[in-house]
């Protein structure tokens, strides 16, 4: 007789919550600004309890990152095999990620992370440090590959991978094309092995 997968009712509910928090953030962070964001206005609008929501996030800052963050796809761990794949794909993540835009939000929430170290430190977690893991795991895989050399930090290494990215949506205001992500792709890999050249 086959087993019968039972449902787990509470794990369902957890993920309904948390997502209603987060769209509820998204939907006072379009009306009211960051600034006239409040947790209370997050739990009248999700129609949670402020224990549900406090259980989750327990400040503003953190709450806003990560309804900031379910909007991208998450940067997993990226192994093709060779360095130039590994790149590709960490370009190609990244560049969906960046793709995502709301208009609604995006001046508020950059004027908010210029003012509130707190907000810029929670949007960091949220962001930045998951990109610079997979971005080291990849420095690492190719050392051991003897596809790069050693005495390039992670940090240089993410600003020519992922800063023309940045500058191309954020400064220009010009979309990611396919064409643009390979030539940067193109561009990051021979910096890459210029600053770092395999022994």
């Amino acid at each position: 007789m086959a087993a019968t997968t039972r449902s787990r009712p509470g794990r369902q509910r957890s993920e309904a919550a948390d997502q209603a928090i987060l769209a509820a953030t998204l939907d006072v962070l379009a009306s009211d600004g960051y600034g006239g964001l409040t947790m209370a206005a997050v739990i009248a609008r999700s129609g949670v309890s402020s224990a549900t929501l406090y259980r989750r996030w327990t400040t503003k800052q953190e709450l806003v990152a990560a309804a900031l963050a379910s909007m991208h796809p998450a940067i997993t761990p990226i192994d093709t095999g060779t360095l130039d794949g590994d790149v590709r794909e960490l370009v190609r993540a990244v560049s969906t990620s960046l793709s995502v835009r709301r208009d609604d939000i995006n001046e508020d929430v950059a004027v908010a992370l210029r003012q509130s170290a707190e907000f810029r430190a929670a949007v960091h977690e949220k962001f930045v440090e998951p990109r610079v893991a997979v971005l080291r795991q990849i420095l690492e895989q190719a050392r051991g590959r003897n596809e790069l050399g050693g005495g390039l930090g992670v940090e240089v290494a993410m600003s020519f991978v992922v800063g023309p990215l940045h500058h191309r949506v954020y400064v220009m205001d010009e979309p990611l094309s396919p064409a643009f992500q390979r030539a940067a792709t193109t561009a990051a890999l021979a910096t890459l092995r210029a600053l770092a050249p395999p022994s």
